[in-house]
């Protein structure tokens, strides 16, 4: 066989094979845990992330009065838990009396509010995963707690505020789990100029290919925000064809079924 035959072979087997090979799935964070199952930022929603096996369980952790971190999404008690007003503004002791499963339906009556350090301790001989949504507290004294589990390999930061997010950058160089948001694809570069985040996490309607492009030639990954209860079908295929390495969703177990059947 002539040299040239052989090239020419060798580059259309290379083709063909790049052609047959799939990007890994992407990794799964469940918005509030499991909250379509279970209520959200509680255990019970935690074990429900462990038995399905998703990646990660985002969370958002608060501060009581007296410096204890709590999962939370509000500000006010009122919605999730029977109790009332800024969670501030109570003590730990009475915190953890809180029924915070009742509003989710009777079922789920004597679910307590959790300290973050009960989910810590619960994640950390698995291989579940936490996004830290940040609301009120020390960072150290959040940073030295997660590490007191073992667990800082397996946390990620997120915050709504830039300015907090270019602080906890500046205080912890080493942690390699931070993420900020690109609110605008044209912001893409400032961000990852200005704050130097180890995850881009941006709406799915504006991730295309240059983007995942863009991100991964920095050693940047990309989280797809993929939030809601309506159907998102389209927009977790979009995500998974784009080769995203994180989908942020309120469904994970359907993605996890979608994942097993692939």
């Amino acid at each position: 066989m002539k040299l040239k035959t052989i090239i020419i072979l060798a580059i259309l087997s290379a083709v063909l094979l790049g052609c047959n090979e799939k990007a890994p799935y992407p990794q799964i964070s469940g918005h509030r845990g499991a909250n379509f199952i279970a209520p959200e930022n509680t255990l019970a929603s935690a074990d429900s992330c462990i038995r399905l096996g998703i990646d990660v369980m985002e969370t958002d952790v608060v501060l009581s009065k007296d410096s204890v971190f709590y999962l939370l999404h509000d500000s006010l008690l009122n919605r999730t838990t029977n109790g009332t007003g800024p969670i501030r503004e109570w003590y730990s002791q009475d915190l953890d009396t809180l029924d915070a499963g009742s509003w989710f339906g009777p079922e789920w009556k004597g679910q307590k509010l959790p300290r973050f350090s009960e989910l810590l301790e619960k994640a950390a001989p698995t291989g579940l995963g936490i996004t830290v949504d940040y609301r009120t507290g020390d960072f150290g004294e959040l940073v030295k707690l997660i590490d007191s589990y073992g667990m800082l390999e397996r946390t990620y930061f997120t915050f709504s505020s830039d300015e907090d997010t270019k602080k906890f950058r500046a205080m912890f160089p080493w942690i390699h789990t931070l993420q900020a948001y690109v609110r605008n694809p044209k912001d893409l570069d400032k961000v990852l100029d200005d704050i130097h985040p180890d995850i881009a996490v941006m709406r799915i309607d504006n991730i295309d290919r240059s983007i995942i492009k863009r991100c991964h030639d920095r050693d940047v990954k990309v989280l797809a925000l993929i939030l809601g209860l309506d159907d998102k079908t389209a927009a977790n295929r979009k995500a998974i064809r784009l080769g995203v390495d994180v989908i942020a969703t309120d469904k994970p177990e359907l993605l996890v079924r979608n994942k097993q059947n692939q």
